[in-house]
């Protein structure tokens, strides 16, 4: 008997069970308004402080201090330019031939207002032919008039050991009509008949030569004017030392 009224009691005692969860609902509600309170009114230093006792015991989170992202110095940058123009220093390279070009030939070329640039570089040295001196307008046939010296660079090219890329550009001007339908192809299609006449009528080595045709992507000088647009179409044939690569 005395069982039986101990058990009754004991379930007088309890709480129902939606008390219990609206009490834990009730609690979390007000630890939020709590939070969001004091968040409102919590300076940057406080906020850091709460967030690095926060990470101490988990680990997930860290904060610093704020810092300037770093940038390279403008004197470093301006020393790196420096190096590299030293290293494109437009002359003669000693390894040039001196009589490749003639003075009759080179007097021909002022007169015909066609270009031919030597430029040096460490390892080795590249020649620039201007627009209209390899190849006419739209064309990728070399001129017979220029054939004796692309014999002339064949024949030091079969004597050495350099390495030759033949690279063609040329301007910004859409390709109307013709054999073909853009620049890069026009660019590509030169360069490839320059290697085939070296490698078929000079017997140079197909090993020895790589060809690019880039187009307008490469400009040396800007499109908006004739002068720069004639800069930019050109051939490139560089000469690179194998002890460089």
């Amino acid at each position: 008997m005395a069982n039986s009224s101990f058990r009754r009691k004991q379930e007088e005692l309890k709480s129902p069970g939606w008390m219990v969860t609206f009490s834990d609902l009730s609690t979390l509600l007000l630890t939020f308004f709590v939070l969001l309170l004091s968040m409102s009114t919590m300076d940057q230093k406080t906020f850091k402080s709460m967030f690095h006792n926060f990470t101490a015991s988990c680990g997930i989170l860290y904060f610093k201090e704020y810092g300037e992202i770093y940038r390279p110095k403008l004197v470093l940058m301006q020393a790196l330019t420096e190096k590299l123009k030293d290293s494109l220093v437009v002359k003669r390279s000693d390894d040039f031939p001196k009589d490749l070009i003639s003075p009759k030939e080179e007097k021909t070329f002022e007169e015909t207002g066609s270009s031919l640039v030597v430029e040096n570089f460490k390892g080795g040295f590249k020649l620039v032919f201007g627009h209209n001196m390899l190849f006419l307008s739209g064309s990728a046939d070399i001129q017979e008039e220029i054939k004796p010296l692309i014999e002339k660079i064949g024949s030091f090219m079969r004597n050495s050991d350099y390495q030759v890329y033949i690279d063609g550009h040329t301007d910004n001007v859409p390709m109307k009509g013709g054999k073909y339908s853009s620049n890069g192809e026009l660019s590509l299609a030169r360069a490839y008949n320059l290697m085939e006449y070296f490698v078929t009528k000079e017997n140079i080595s197909p090993l020895s030569i790589a060809l690019a045709g880039y187009g307008e992507l490469h400009p040396v000088a800007p499109n908006s004017a004739p002068e720069g647009r004639a800069r930019n179409r050109r051939v490139e044939i560089i000469f690179k030392s194998q002890k460089y690569f």
